[in-house]
């Protein structure tokens, strides 16, 4: 009886290498064969001339390939791309960029990013595409204050999101970036990432089989609808993509944007959303917060992240847009210790030649902030502008 019970479990040990072996015998020799011989296509009707956003690559292989190529050709053919965060994931504003630019202006846009993405990440995108960069590029980055509080760091889950996939394999082909990787993982969560990065590996190899099986790509919907004027304007968009932008009129489309505003945050306290207001804000005794209260701004890790990331670009010859966002001072008591931190990224920018705007000294007035952080009508309207202006015809 003794003998058996032991051999049972050995057996049981024995079965699960054996699995295990076949397993990766499996992969290494089927997986290139799929990704040669398989060819991804596109199944959520977006285009650039429309406007596209993209929260990440992507939830499946074929998904994460499209839209790898997409980034790859907006970068090449002049689209205006704008990296960022959370401030990004505001659809039904008029002048969030991939709404405004190709709707009014006729300018193919193609945003990227949602809540958690900061300079690294954006930093190893960029990376994972450099052959992707043109004396056409045009390259928007937005920086939120909310990334240098506290740890101030790209999220472990963050990396495992958008660090993968084609960014993955890209990045993994490089040396260089290969051993910056390696280093990053060993002194964060190692093994919660290499979980991570093994689940999205393994997820990788089960779509492939599906569409090698199916003879189909795998169906995905967009993040982003456009708007059926962003669609009708697509008739008019050129490509290559020109040099610069068309020049709106600014003094009109401010004026309709404080209106709007107006309209819709003038109904509380601290000059955000009427809506945020009633459903978030006015259901708590104080909803004031300190943002930097856990450390120190300027020594966070993002501080070196983002001058990695302006090293980088400035290595690349990439001459990229950085727009520095504001804080509700109304809601955020603390706003003033991030000041010296600002003072030094646009020193930052200075040094790296990149072009920078500083919203961050804006005043909470109806139509800057959607809640304490995060752009309103009026805040995007007034970012646009000194996009379409930086990107605009320079007469000696």
């Amino acid at each position: 009886m003794w003998r058996r019970t032991l051999k049972s479990p050995l057996q049981h040990l024995l079965a699960a290498l054996t699995a295990a072996c076949i397993a990766l015998l499996a992969y290494l020799g089927l997986n290139p064969y799929l990704t040669h011989s398989l060819h991804p296509r596109a199944t959520d009707g977006l285009d650039a001339r429309a406007g596209i956003y993209l929260p990440n690559m992507g939830d499946n292989w074929n998904e994460q390939s499209v839209n790898f190529a997409r980034m790859s050709r907006a970068l090449a053919d002049g689209t205006l791309v704008i990296l960022g965060s959370s401030e990004l994931s505001s659809h039904d504003l008029r002048f969030v960029p991939y709404r405004f630019f190709p709707t009014e202006l006729g300018v193919p846009t193609l945003a990227y990013g949602h809540a958690k993405l900061q300079s690294y990440g954006i930093f190893r995108v960029l990376q994972s595409l450099s052959g992707s960069f043109t004396p056409r590029t045009k390259l928007v980055i937005m920086l939120s204050p909310a990334w240098f509080a506290a740890e101030g760091e790209l999220p472990s889950s963050a990396f495992a999101e958008h660090i993968s996939g084609p960014v993955l394999d890209s990045l993994w082909s490089r040396p260089a970036a290969r051993d910056n990787l390696i280093y990053w993982v060993r002194h964060h969560e190692t093994w919660g990432i290499l979980g991570l990065l093994a689940q999205a590996r393994l997820a990788t190899f089960r779509d492939k089989l599906q569409m090698w099986i199916t003879g189909k790509p795998i169906i995905s919907g967009p993040a982003y609808d456009p708007t059926p004027a962003a669609l009708a304007a697509t008739r008019h968009t050129v490509f290559p993509v020109p040099p610069t932008l068309p020049q709106a009129d600014w003094q009109r489309l401010l004026d309709e944007a404080r209106a709007t505003g107006r309209l819709l945050s003038s109904a509380n306290p601290y000059a955000v959303r009427n809506q945020y207001y009633r459903t978030h804000l006015s259901l708590v005794p104080d909803p004031t917060h300190q943002e930097f209260a856990r450390g120190d701004p300027i020594a966070a890790h993002e501080f070196t992240d983002l001058s990695q990331l302006m090293e980088y670009l400035a290595h690349k010859q990439v001459h990229a847009f950085f727009i520095m966002q504001p804080l509700n001072s109304k809601l955020v008591l603390d706003t003033e210790r991030f000041i010296p931190t600002v003072h030094s990224i646009m020193a930052m920018c200075r040094r790296y030649g990149m072009s920078c705007m500083n919203m961050y000294p804006l005043r909470p007035v109806p139509g800057i902030f959607n809640d304490d952080m995060h752009l309103a009508e009026l805040g995007w309207a007034l970012a646009d502008q000194a996009i379409d202006q930086h990107f605009a015809p320079h007469t000696p």
